[in-house]
């Protein structure tokens, strides 16, 4: 049986989408087209939205999203963090590094939920509020992998993947050597939110791949050296399969290298964390 719904709420929900999914607004006429309504309707609908500042229109009358979403969005992040927190804090445990929930904000990275490990001597202290640009460290190049996107050669620009979608390079003006900056584009292999099963190659060219523990699909994740501090590495995976969210899940420490264990690991937990937000 079909549960009983509010028409009316039901189109001002519809609204602020199409009016989030364009950049240039929408007129009325183009509003009541796209929702199968008469222009009258339309006006009380934007009349209301506008109301709770969450539809503006400008001089060329063209409905926009109003700046009254920033504040619902706000009110967003509390939740993200309380069903990030038992992943954050396992993977912290686990790889005695610091944790993160890693958001877009614009052009930024911008952290969102940070978990220390307690067992450690030191550790990198990293905040919660914390930014940095996509295109800096791993959890900002963990967001443009799941979007397909990685450094050029030179790393002037982004381009889509290649087939393959592995890269590993030095960073524009580095060679190698000590505190040299270097970005790693890489994959593992997950079952069911699982760690790799044993035997398990990732990067050999084939979408899945059979272990002992059944299909296992491959994922991305992004290990970089000393790009947002010397001295510390990070590795981060993107968070895939959430509508609305865009993010990432890694860890940062105070390493010259990443152990090799570490990339399956934050993998697992940023399926973990996926789970926890759908």
């Amino acid at each position: 049986m079909t549960a009983e719904t509010s028409q009316t709420l039901d189109r001002g929900l519809r609204v602020l989408k199409l009016l989030a999914d364009t950049d240039h607004g929408l007129t009325v006429t183009e509003l009541a087209a796209k929702l199968g309504v008469n222009r009258t309707v339309v006006y009380r609908l934007l009349a209301t939205l506008e109301q709770h500042s969450l539809v503006r229109r400008d001089l060329g009358g063209r409905a926009r999203v109003g700046l009254g979403v920033l504040g619902l969005a706000h009110q967003v992040h509390p939740l993200l963090r309380e069903a990030a927190l038992p992943a954050l804090r396992s993977l912290a445990e686990d790889i005695g590094a610091t944790a993160h929930l890693t958001l877009v904000d614009g052009t930024e990275a911008l952290a969102v939920a940070v978990v220390e490990p307690t067992w450690t001597d030191y550790h990198v202290a990293y905040r919660t509020g914390f930014r940095h640009p996509l295109d800096r460290g791993a959890a900002g190049r963990a967001i443009l992998a799941g979007r397909g996107m990685q450094p050029t050669a030179d790393g002037s620009s982004w381009e889509r993947f290649a087939e393959d979608g592995l890269v590993q390079q030095a960073a524009p003006g580095e060679q190698g050597g000590p505190g040299a900056q270097a970005v790693r584009i890489l994959e593992a292999a997950v079952a069911d939110g699982r760690a790799p099963a044993d035997g398990a190659q990732p990067g050999d060219g084939s979408d899945r791949v059979i272990g002992e523990g059944g299909a296992l699909s491959r994922l991305r994740y992004v290990i970089t050296s000393g790009e947002l501090e010397a001295g510390a590495s990070g590795a981060a995976a993107p968070l895939l399969g959430v509508p609305g969210v865009e993010g990432s899940v890694g860890v940062v420490m105070l390493a010259d290298s990443v152990p090799e264990r570490v990339g399956a690991r934050v993998v697992e937990a940023a399926l973990e964390v996926a789970d926890a937000l759908r």
